[in-house]
Order: structure tokens, then C-alpha cells, then sequence
């Protein structure tokens, strides 16, 4: 093996020796000058500065430093962190936003009332808007946030405003509330004025609820298929005419009920006091007002066209009136309804109610003049016609018929109300 690798050796050596003793090529002179001609310089004589050279198209192109696989890898892990950083923030952001839920409706109408007598005196033709309800709830585990406004044409009020916990631990089976709020009493005083088949409650919730909403405190609970809420209020009602109460005493309101799905219903109770004045009166005392009522709604499914529901209540008490509730003193009064309605298919229906109402108990019947006294029982009987233009826009003609009592002189006075009404709500 030696012996090989010095005989490599001193052939390359001799290679190199003979490439060395080769003589090299001479080099072409320049040429000489002639006189007075001028010599320009050779290319070959003075170096010149060559100018870049363009890329040349599609010349294939090198990275200075491609980042390793590890490198992507890791840019990739950073990327995907940051997106799920703004996942998150995003997820949390809509999860306060379902928290939040703006509903409301706004109810406009055409409402025509014949003349009251022969005359062509009283009645009216008119174009209205009777609500424009806008309502803002917020609800989470152990509390709810609830602000209800009626803007319309004579002005914007508060309606709702209640603060609410839920007792933890109860599943929101229990909870307490504060603020304004509607009275628990008797069902088409809490029912929505937007749920309901007729324009207007009936003329007994109308007198002995008015407004149907009160500031104070009350306590909601559930079990099974039993539903109580009872509560302490100021007891004049937010129609009073007072932003305060104008006295100091309380009134306890509540409602017992039961929810079998196809048949409801209760019964409610009301105990409390008011300061006021009657004409025999030296100094102001406190008169009971109290109310006692009872409620049913059925449901039934047997006509072929549709669903139907039977409903009726019964409320008497004492003291109402709908101005600081001091217009009935130590009144006595009661009053119910009974309200049939059918659906017709998926959209239209149709309703007929009867209600009765007896702002005196055991007052006879009065006139004045030609007219039956204010205190005389007046029953209406009220036909409706719904249509529904998909879920959110209803339409309903509704004509009224009251009839009040009246003694030999006095006439009924020809108070039919029309009433055209659409609705739209969210």
C-alpha cells in the first residue's frame, strides 16, 4: 500500500513539473500610434468598473435564512394562542350579550264611539297610539334587571323597574323583587297588555287595579305546580296622582295559583289601609281597602279549526277609584268576566267577552236627568276578530256594547265602542 502511494505521488509530481515547463502563449502588443493620431485606450490596458448586471428573469432565487421546521412550528403554536385568545374574548363578550334582551310593542288604533244621545253630543273618530312599550331585561344566575317605558304621544313614563334576586340554591324557583311593578293579584291584571285578546282590561280590573302596578317589594316561588307570590306595597298605585305615598300605610297583596298546563288558576287576596276625608269626616281616617278575587283559564284542544280557551274571574273589594284612590272611600264594589276564544287555523281568531260591573253594592239604581246615575251596574258585551301576520305583527277589529242600568227616566247612553288595532312587537 506504501509502495502504491508513492507512486501516485511522483506521478503527480512529474505532471506538475511538465505543466510548469510548457512556455506560455505571448500576448498581443499594442498597437503603435501614429503621429497625431490619438490613442484610445485599450479595454485591456485600463480596468473598467463594470455596472450591475439586471437579474436575469426567472433566475432562481435562494432565502438568505429559511426558518427551520421547528421555527414554523413553533410561529404556527403562537399564531393558534393568539386566536384563541380572541375566541375566548369573543365567547365572553356574546355570553354578557345573551344576558341582555330588549323586547317591546307598540299598539296603534282607530277608535270610532258613537254619540251618546240623539243630539249627536259626546262620541269621537280618532286615530291613537295606546302603547309604545320598550323593555330592557337583564338576567343572570342570581339576579334580574328589568326597566319597562311607555313612550307615546302624552309622554314618556316608567312603567316597570325592578330589581330581582334569586335565591341561590332554589334553582330561580324563589326569588325576592323590588321597585315598580305590577300587583300579583288576579290574572288579567299581571297578564300582558300585549298577550291580551281584547284592546283593554275589563271594566272591573280597570277599577279596582288601576295601572296595575305599584312600587314595593314581593316574593315569588315555585313549586311543582303550585305558584305564590305575595308582597307589600304603598297601596295607592302609580295612576294616584302622588310619586310618594301619602301615608304610612302598607298594604299586603298576594296570589296563590296552580298551572296543570290545561286548566289554571287562583285566588288572590288584599288587605290594607287608607288615609282620606269623606264629606262627614273632621279629620282624615283610615279606611280599609281591601280585595278578594278568584281566577280560572281552561284550555281545551276538541274543535277541529283550532285551539280554545275559556276564561273568567271574579274580584270584589272596597275603597278604589283611580285618582288617589279617595273617589270611593269605603265603597263597596265587584265585578267579573267570562271570555270565550276560538282559533281559526294558525292565524285568526275569534273572542267574545262578558263582563259586569257594580261600582256599589246594594245601591239601587239612580238617574241624572236623562241619564242613569254614575254607581249603576254596567255589563258590556265585546266581539274581536284577530288576525296574525306571521309572529310579530297582529291585527284585531273589536266592537264593544255597553249597557247600564237605568231607571224609568234615564236612557242607555249610546256609548258602542270600534276599535281597529294593530300591533307590532318584538
Amino acid at each position: 500500500m506504501r509502495t502504491l502511494l508513492v507512486a501516485l505521488s511522483l506521478l503527480s509530481s512529474s505532471a506538475a513539473m511538465a505543466q510548469a515547463a510548457t512556455p506560455q502563449e505571448a500576448l498581443p502588443s499594442p498597437r503603435a500610434a501614429a503621429p497625431g493620431e490619438a490613442v484610445e485606450p485599450s479595454t485591456t490596458d485600463v480596468a473598467q468598473p463594470s455596472a450591475p448586471l439586471p437579474p436575469r428573469a426567472n433566475a432562481p432565487t435562494v432565502p438568505e435564512a429559511s426558518p427551520s421546521i421547528d421555527e414554523r412550528l413553533t410561529a404556527d403554536e403562537h399564531r393558534v394562542e393568539a386566536l384563541e385568545e380572541q375566541n375566548t374574548e369573543t365567547k365572553n363578550d356574546l355570553s354578557a350579550l345573551k344576558k341582555l334582551r330588549f323586547s317591546g310593542y307598540i299598539q296603534a288604533r282607530y277608535q270610532y264611539q258613537e254619540p251618546l244621545d240623539d243630539t249627536g253630543a259626546g262620541g269621537f273618530s280618532r286615530f291613537g297610539v295606546r302603547r309604545g312599550r320598550l323593555k330592557a331585561t337583564y338576567t343572570t344566575d342570581v339576579a334580574q334587571f328589568m326597566l319597562q317605558i311607555d313612550a307615546v304621544p302624552a309622554g314618556v313614563t316608567l312603567k316597570d323597574a325592578e330589581a330581582t334576586l334569586f335565591v341561590p340554591g332554589t334553582r330561580q324557583q324563589l326569588s325576592l323583587t323590588m321597585g315598580q311593578m305590577k300587583w300579583p293579584f288576579g290574572y288579567e291584571g299581571p297578564q300582558s297588555s300585549s298577550d291580551r285578546e281584547f284592546p283593554e282590561r275589563s271594566r272591573v280590573v280597570r277599577n279596582l287595579l288601576p295601572s296595575e302596578r305599584d312600587r314595593g317589594a314581593k316574593v315569588n316561588g315555585r313549586y311543582k305546580f303550585l305558584r305564590l307570590a305575595v308582597g307589600l306595597f304603598d297601596g295607592n298605585g302609580t295612576d294616584s296622582g302622588t310619586t310618594q305615598d301619602n301615608d304610612k300605610e302598607k298594604d299586603v297583596v298576594g296570589h296563590l295559583g296552580f298551572d296543570l298546563k290545561w286548566i289554571a288558576g287562583g285566588i288572590s287576596g288584599w288587605y290594607g289601609h287608607t288615609l282620606g276625608r269623606l264629606p262627614t269626616d273632621t279629620f282624615r281616617h283610615a279606611y280599609q281597602r281591601s280585595r278578594v278575587g278568584a281566577d280560572l283559564q281552561a284550555y281545551f284542544d276538541v274543535v277541529p279549526l283550532g285551539g280554545t280557551s275559556l276564561k273568567g274571574e271574579f274580584i270584589a273589594g272596597r275603597t278604589y277609584g283611580a285618582a288617589n284612590n279617595a273617589t270611593h272611600l269605603d265603597v263597596p264594589a265587584h265585578g267579573w268576566y267570562l271570555l270565550l276564544v276560538q282559533n281559526i287555523g294558525l292565524n285568526d281568531a275569534v273572542g267574545v267577552r262578558y263582563d259586569s260591573f257594580d261600582p256599589h253594592n246594594g245601591q239601587r239604581d239612580l238617574a241624572a236627568g236623562e241619564a242613569p246615575g254614575a254607581d249603576n251596574t254596567i255589563n258590556t258585551v265585546g266581539v274581536v276578530v284577530q288576525h296574525h301576520f306571521g309572529e310579530n305583527l297582529k291585527m284585531s277589529a273589536t266592537y264593544e256594547i255597553p249597557t247600564t242600568h237605568v231607571v224609568a227616566q234615564a236612557l242607555d247612553p249610546h256609548d258602542n265602542l270600534f276599535t281597529l288595532q294593530m300591533q307590532a312587537r318584538f
